[in-house]
């Protein structure tokens, strides 16, 4: 059987576009009409480009099942293709269905379907296809599949996927030379990676990682992780990587088994984490530096505590913030901080409050947002519910602009808010002292 796994690229649409954030719904960075914001879009649009990690799992899967698989990047597969598979996402789905109508016509016998997060909370969306795969996609090829004959309608995987039997990704055609993760990891080549997945903090209120992942955690095993890292060096040559864990080292002591095995293994690779700061403590900050890790990702989102509770999020304690990432900074990692604007209850005073406390944090990166009820998430129904998201457009649900009618904020008076908060974050001369500290730092090692 000859399957293709299909990146559908949209060269018509400006800004960063990166299909593998927000939980996979994906991200279009376009932070406004302002210099400093179409600056910062520009910006990311050149430096941060990674790859849609389930394709890879896909393409191991199928070759590990004796199928002849091509991952294309672009709007045409050239060959006979029997199945012919889409990844759909929230930001480009009006493009992701047209390409489907084309291939279509091109590929009649072929079966085409969709799989992602946007997919999976509107299938109806997705309906030019023969079939939408409404949940992990990995657990339904790798367990269920049998024959493109069962490749009908909406098709819910039955197995809860178990991480441990998922072989090492598959990048083979992948353009492995145009991934960067910069600034937050320098080196290339640099690929994705996943120990774990689920989520089982309250945040996922509004967070849509939960979507198709779900609140438990699962994790691979350690021993497995190293494997894959070791195969992916021998086989890639990287230098570094980004675990695309929403919550990575919630299991401490599976985390440091793995420090440990890379350690003994004497393996040399660099690599980013998204997590928490609470499950983090200068112990387990030193050990996973020890293994390579320079990046982490973390959502501070609001400062204020009242807000925090009324969209169901626990902030962190202040004092403990603030020593990690000291910490973090005292050994060469790199914190990249999100913060979010707009949420149920900010106004204009308490985002000014918590751009103060971004600029007191000082982190390597800081990246500010506005609120987005992305589809499928609690928040998205309660706002539903209460008559207030006016945004018919579902590409438009990009953490850009406002989505829904706010009561204490427009968009424009948020579009202003984020262009203040990247100009006073980024013009000024503490920051460039720290990067020119870090540049230095980075020389000298």
């Amino acid at each position: 059987m000859r399957i293709a796994l299909l990146n559908v690229v949209n060269s018509n649409k400006k800004g960063a576009l990166n299909k593998d954030i927000c939980g996979g719904m994906g991200g279009h960075s376009l932070f406004g009409s302002s210099f400093v914001l179409r600056l910062i879009s520009s910006v990311k649009k050149k430096t941060v480009k990674m790859p849609i990690l389930s394709f890879a799992y896909l393409q191991a899967i199928f070759k590990n099942k004796g199928y002849d698989v091509d991952y294309i990047e672009g709007n045409k597969a050239g060959e006979d293709y029997e199945l012919i598979l889409i990844y759909g996402s929230l930001v480009d789905y009006k493009y992701e269905t047209q390409v489907c109508c084309e291939l279509k016509k091109e590929h009649p016998s072929a079966k085409i379907g969709f799989f992602g997060t946007f997919p999976t909370v509107n299938p109806k969306l997705f309906s030019a296809a023969d079939f939408v795969i409404v949940g992990e996609v990995e657990s339904f090829f790798l367990y269920e599949f049998k024959s493109v004959n069962i490749l009908k309608g909406i098709i819910k995987p039955k197995s809860i996927l178990d991480l441990d039997d998922l072989p090492t990704p598959d990048f083979d055609n992948f353009p492995i030379k145009d991934y960067s993760y910069f600034p937050a990891i320098k080196e290339k080549p640099v690929l994705a990676l996943q120990a774990s997945r689920g989520c089982p903090y309250s945040c996922m209120y509004y967070c849509p990682y939960g979507i198709v992942q779900g609140r438990k955690y699962r994790a691979r095993s350690a021993k497995k992780v190293v494997e894959d890292i070791g195969m992916l060096i021998s086989k890639y040559h990287i230098k570094a990587l980004q675990f695309r864990d929403p919550i990575f080292g919630l299991d401490k002591k599976r985390a440091v088994e793995f420090a440990k095995l890379i350690a003994a293994k004497g393996i040399k690779i660099k690599f980013g984490i998204e997590t928490r700061l609470d499950i983090l403590n200068k112990e387990f900050v030193k050990a996973l530096f020890d293994a390579g890790l320079r990046n982490i990702n973390v959502g501070i989102e609001t400062v204020n505590e009242e807000v925090s509770k009324l969209n169901k999020r626990k902030l962190i304690g202040v004092k403990h913030q603030e020593e990690i990432i000291e910490y973090c900074e005292e050994l060469g990692i790199n914190v990249s901080a999100f913060y979010i604007f707009g949420l149920i209850g900010d106004n204009e005073e308490s985002i000014k409050k918590t751009i103060d406390y971004a600029v007191k944090l000082n982190t390597n990166i800081a990246q500010f947002s506005v609120s987005c009820p992305f589809p499928g998430t609690e928040y998205y129904d309660y706002l539903n519910r209460k008559g207030l998201i006016f945004e018919e457009d579902f590409e438009k649900f990009n953490s850009m602009g406002l989505t829904f009618k706010h009561d204490a904020l427009t968009d424009e008076q948020l579009t202003k808010l984020k262009s203040y908060a990247f100009r006073r974050y980024y013009l000024r001369p503490k920051y460039f002292l720290k990067l020119l500290r870090w540049q230095v730092r980075e020389f000298l090692s």
